[in-house]
């Protein structure tokens, strides 16, 4: 693997990160230890976003050559993980979010959507996807883009089988909540619903000021971009996005629970060791 010692050093870094801030001990059980532990592998998730390295080829590489997914993707070690994972996010984001409050630098936060595709149509088509199967996961999403051939404006029209992914950022692309919906939810449908079921949410709502784009119209606790500057500002969760996607590609999910602890991981790594000086 190319940037061996890199990944290695990386992976040792955000270990240390994740036990000091949780206060992790190790505890010695009865039995037979794991191949991995959860600690380790939340910090392959992370990795796994920051190599852009699918985590079984991190595992093998990292901790033990002859490793099975089976080893890393049981339902109770995924659900385990996501806690970690989810945990060291609220902590961090909650101590950048307060000082933001008392410093009195709130600033605004930017609120967008997007679709994940979870399998190709032709698949989906012809059969049961077992992980998400329904069909509240097929959308149907217009789009205006520009023909080069035309040399216009026109509307396409494109087919997913998916989920809706939310995201809540900063002008800094620091992620402040993330969650998901079927693809076939409005993204005001799925805002209102974490509004009634998230106290985490209910609390950014009442405490900061939330932009969107016009789809956003008529949600009372999202403004709507107007000026040139606003737009501007938007272009931060465009790149949270772009990178939603791209991590989807190498992550191989097969379980909700999974991929959960994928977007905490995704949340982690973008917000906290993006700029980061650990690799360069």
């Amino acid at each position: 693997m190319q940037n061996s010692n890199l990944y290695f050093t990386i992976f040792q870094k955000i270990s240390e990160h994740l036990t000091i801030l949780l206060n992790i001990q190790s505890k010695k059980k009865a039995g037979r230890p794991p191949k991995v532990s959860d600690l380790q592998l939340a910090a392959l998730y992370i990795t796994s976003y920051i190599s852009n390295t699918p985590i079984l080829t991190l595992a093998r590489f990292l901790i033990y050559p002859s490793i099975q997914s089976w080893h890393l993707f049981r339902k109770s070690k995924s659900e385990r993980v996501y806690k970690i994972l989810r945990e060291y996010w609220l902590r961090r984001i909650t101590i950048i979010m307060m000082l933001k409050i008392v410093l009195g630098k709130k600033g605004k936060l930017i609120v967008d959507g997007t679709i994940i595709e979870v399998a190709r149509l032709s698949r989906a088509k012809t059969k049961k996807i077992k992980r998400v199967s329904g069909k509240r996961y097929w959308v149907k999403r217009k789009r205006k883009i520009y023909s080069e051939h035309l040399k216009k404006e026109i509307e396409d029209e494109s087919i997913y089988y998916g989920l809706l992914v939310m995201v809540v950022c900063d002008e800094n692309g620091m992620v402040y909540d993330i969650w998901f919906h079927p693809a076939s939810y409005h993204e005001v449908r799925s805002l209102r619903i974490r509004h009634k079921m998230s106290k985490w949410f209910r609390f950014l709502t009442e405490n900061f000021e939330f932009m969107g784009d016009k789809g956003y119209k008529g949600c009372k606790y999202v403004k709507v971009c107007g000026d040139k500057q606003e737009k501007s500002k938007r272009q931060a969760i465009e790149a949270v996005n772009s990178q939603i996607k791209n991590f989807n590609l190498i992550s191989r999910w097969r379980k909700i629970k999974t991929f959960v602890a994928y977007l905490y991981a995704y949340a982690i790594g973008y917000s906290f060791f993006r700029k980061s000086k650990l690799w360069r």
